[in-house]
């Protein structure tokens, strides 16, 4: 027996496999063992053994697999995947690396399989491990990084570039991720999803690599484009995810997102979908594809990008051309112009148009982020929100000029604006009809052609928000003008002059900060356009342009009008119980208000009147102790929260919302009982009280109609309260 005692040989891999069945690890070390001695005699009895024994089977193949991956400069060899018949690898070993390979569970796979199926299979995997072993004792191991894994870096920078480009982009994404939360947590699929879009897109890419003869010291010429056919049917783009030999150290990866990619084609097409929009936006933004329709994009155009250079993007110039970069349009949004194109003029003219600035409307990624931030952190009590959207003149991507430019172009084509730093900027001119270039370049043509354009395009987005106001004046939830209309009302004063005139209030009151970014609401975008088109005389003389500006003070005279008569709901909350106070009355009547003061600055210090109901809760607050100290016979600090939420006694709540005449009668007999004249109008407490009897609505979208003072004190002390104030 002693010449048959070999050294063990242990494997990689651990006492079980991915699906938790033990794996006989002794046994696969004196098999290996035997085999690095070269005794058959012992081989061939362990092979008997190790098929009886399907994770053992399975342990063999993986193994083998990854010293092949290790040994052939990280790529896994063709003929042990492909389907030919031929060759020194037998199908089965072929059936079980190509399951490892689509993280499939491949001790099942061999239990599927028979035991001369399983020994077969078993025999090439120690023969392929002791010859791959061989020579990489004899020559080492390559480890500079393999193809497949420069393609998963490539994916990786092409889906961070998307994210940062597109932030709306990856809140879609991370909302449709979330919808496979529980996959999520079954198959451990890692991090938020980003990591699954690139090995997806690094599998399309690899195996475009390796089609194009692409090698991994050159990447250069690999083009994005050549994957797009694969994600338009997901079925496609699953298949050669399963077959792609991803980087061993990226296993924690991909294996469990290729096992749920597998059983959930929901999933798949999602990412499909994503990557496909990715490579669009990068296609589009890419200025080399300008003049080239189906531009076929490659590494070496948006490397720089990727790599996040934050230079400008510039084609190489050729003959007698300058250089070209691509028009910024993420963000931005331009209106298909109302008008066709200009009457009296060739259809396919090249206009010319010189232009000083080009104002835009943009929403802004990193305002929008500052909310979300804003509104996940509890502690902010009042929080200062961001307009998300803005105007502010379009820029040389290269230079950061913002004018003057050279537009170029005939109605309908892509934007051509020459800067005069040297630098074309240009949308693609495979477009799409509702390309941001195009929509502007017409804008531009109609301004040319007649000037007061720009007073006109704005009338119809001035009706579309008078009416827009006009429907929520009539709305049951209306509580008044925003502080933005207030704000621009209280400032601007039309006047009844010229059109001059109507420029300088608006000036004054919206304080414009073009060239630099003016942010704001609908209302100040609105009034910021129409300033920027009324400042040019030519536009501001034209018949148009004084329809506008008649248009622009019929709308500020009725939102002066409308903001006084909403004025009393914007006094502060303290204010207006101030005003009560000082009415004077009773010693207990001054103490109750001066008590109720002192709440009222705790609670609703940063409060404006509004609907009214905080103010009469408080009013309520100061009535119920006055009652209640008069009846007790004690001062009002005697009086607890309880004691003034007892007044609308338990179950009683219930009953003032079906009728609570009841209630107020219970209060006004009390209150003569004090000796107060109800009807007195030199009375304070009688005329506070007469002010609380009054019904008023118990809600924004509720036709039910209550006395205010149930519906105050409900809301500072009923069980629903969100302030639940104390005394």
């Amino acid at each position: 027996m002693g010449e048959h005692e070999h050294k063990q040989v242990a494997l990689p891999g651990g006492p079980v496999d991915s699906e938790g069945r033990a794996v006989n690890e002794p046994l696969l070390a004196a098999l290996t063992g035997a085999a690095v001695s070269g005794c058959t005699e012992c081989v061939q009895r362990l092979l008997d053994e190790a098929a009886a024994e399907p994770a053992c089977v399975a342990r063999l193949v993986e193994v083998a697999r990854l010293i092949a991956i290790r040994t052939n400069r990280g790529e896994l060899p063709g003929f042990m995947t492909d389907s030919d018949t031929s060759g020194p690898v037998g199908p089965e070993f072929k059936r079980l690396v190509r399951a490892v390979t689509a993280a499939e569970p491949v001790t099942v796979v061999c239990e599927q399989m028979t035991g001369a199926e399983r020994r077969s299979a078993a025999g090439t995997a120690i023969e392929m491990l002791v010859g791959q072993l061989a020579v990489a004792h004899s020559s080492g191991f390559d480890d500079s990084a393999p193809l497949a894994e420069m393609c998963c870096a490539v994916a990786t920078l092409l889906v961070e570039w998307w994210f940062s480009k597109a932030p709306v982009a990856r809140r879609e994404f991370t909302e449709a991720w979330k919808k496979h939360a529980f996959g999520h947590r079954e198959a451990g699929l890692p991090d938020d999803g980003t990591n699954a879009l690139a090995l997806l897109l690094g599998a399309l890419l690899h195996r475009q690599a390796r089609q194009d003869q692409v090698v991994v010291e050159d990447l250069s010429p690999l083009v994005f484009t050549r994957v797009l056919p694969a994600l338009e049917t997901p079925e496609q783009a699953g298949a050669l995810l399963a077959e792609f030999a991803a980087p061993p150290h990226a296993d924690a990866i991909a294996v469990p997102i290729k096992r749920y990619a597998r059983g959930n084609p929901e999933f798949l097409a999602e990412l499909c979908l994503y990557l496909r929009s990715a490579i669009a936006v990068h296609v589009k933004d890419c200025p080399h594809g300008l003049r080239e329709s189906g531009h076929a994009c490659t590494l070496a155009h948006r490397g720089p990008v990727l790599g996040q250079d934050a230079g400008p993007q510039v084609a190489t110039p050729g003959p007698q051309e300058g250089m070209r970069v691509a028009l910024p349009w993420i963000g931005f949004r331009e209106d298909e112009p109302a008008e066709d194109a200009p009457v009296g003029h060739d259809a396919r003219q090249v206009w010319q148009v010189n232009v000083g600035r080009i104002v835009l409307e943009r929403w802004d990624a990193g305002a929008a982020r500052w909310n979300e931030l804003i509104s996940e952190d509890s502690s902010i009590s009042e929080p200062h929100y961001r307009h998300e959207v803005g105007l502010e003149p379009l820029c040389c991507p290269a230079c950061g000029s913002t004018g003057p430019f050279l537009a170029e172009g005939s109605w309908g084509d892509p934007l051509t604006l020459h800067c005069r730093c040297g630098v074309t900027t240009m949308s693609p001119l495979d477009a799409r009809p509702d390309d941001l270039g195009r929509r502007l370049l017409k804008r531009l043509i109609l301004c040319e052609a007649d000037p007061a354009y720009a007073a006109r395009r704005m009338l119809a987005p001035l009706a579309e928000y008078r009416e827009h106001e006009r429907r929520n004046r009539e709305s049951g939830w209306y509580r008044g003008p925003d502080e933005e209309a207030v704000t621009i009302a209280g400032t601007a004063d039309p006047g009844s002059g010229d059109s001059g005139d109507l420029v300088t209030a608006l000036a004054d009151a919206l304080k414009p900060r073009l060239p630099e970014r003016h942010e704001g609401g609908t209302l100040t975008l609105l009034l910021l356009q129409i300033l920027e088109a009324l400042s040019v005389p030519v536009v501001r003389d034209s018949l148009d342009g004084r329809h506008l500006a008649e248009a622009v003070r019929d709308l500020l005279s009725d939102l002066k009008l409308e903001s006084d008569q909403w004025a009393p709901t914007r006094e502060p909350v303290v204010e207006r119980l101030r005003t009560w106070q000082a009415e004077g009355g009773p010693q207990l009547w001054r103490d109750a208000w001066a008590r109720t003061l002192e709440m009222a600055q705790r609670y609703f210090a940063h409060n404006r009147v509004g609907d009214g109901s905080i103010v009469d809760g408080c009013a309520g607050v100061a009535l119920a102790q006055y009652l209640l100290a008069g009846e007790a016979g004690c001062g009002v600090d005697q009086v607890t929260s309880d004691d003034v939420r007892g007044l609308i006694r338990p179950g009683e709540e219930q009953e003032a919302n079906r009728d609570p005449t009841p209630i107020m009668h219970r209060w006004a007999e009390r209150l003569r009982a004090l000796g107060h004249d109800l009807d007195a109008a030199d009375d304070p407490v009688a005329r506070l009280w007469q002010h609380l009897k009054a019904d008023g609505p118990t809600g924004m979208f509720d036709e039910q109609q209550e006395p205010a003072l149930i519906i105050g004190l409900k809301i500072l002390f009923g069980e629903r309260s969100v302030y639940r104030v104390h005394l």
